[in-house]
């Protein structure tokens, strides 16, 4: 898969993952959409995931700026959804972990 640059940050967020005896923060950066640069119309919007050993930097694409950001919400809720079933991954002491989609989009 191609990388793209990361762009300025729009949003952040922590997380604590309980696993055993180790507790560790996830930190999750969104970057702002940007037009590919290898194309000629579509978006991507990078975004971050730091702190657990198997993800790091990934990117959403879409035919606009809007798509590429719903698309990025969503693969990140993906992917912490799968942290979460290895352990415990909380949010503000809580469980849920405030990324749920309504719509199609869920």
């Amino acid at each position: 898969m191609a990388k793209y640059p990361m762009t300025e940050p729009i949003a952040r967020r922590e997380y604590l993952f309980r696993q055993a005896d180790r507790v560790v923060p996830i930190v999750v950066e969104i970057g702002k959409p940007a037009p590919f640069p290898d194309g000629p119309q579509d978006w991507y919007c990078p975004y971050t995931i730091r702190g657990y050993e198997e993800f790091g930097e990934h990117y959403a694409g879409g035919v606009d700026a809007l798509q590429a950001l719903v698309m990025t919400l969503s693969g990140l809720r993906a992917q912490l959804l799968y942290i979460a079933r290895r352990g415990k991954l909380t949010w503000l002491d809580d469980e849920d972990l405030g990324l749920a989609l309504v719509g199609p989009a869920a």
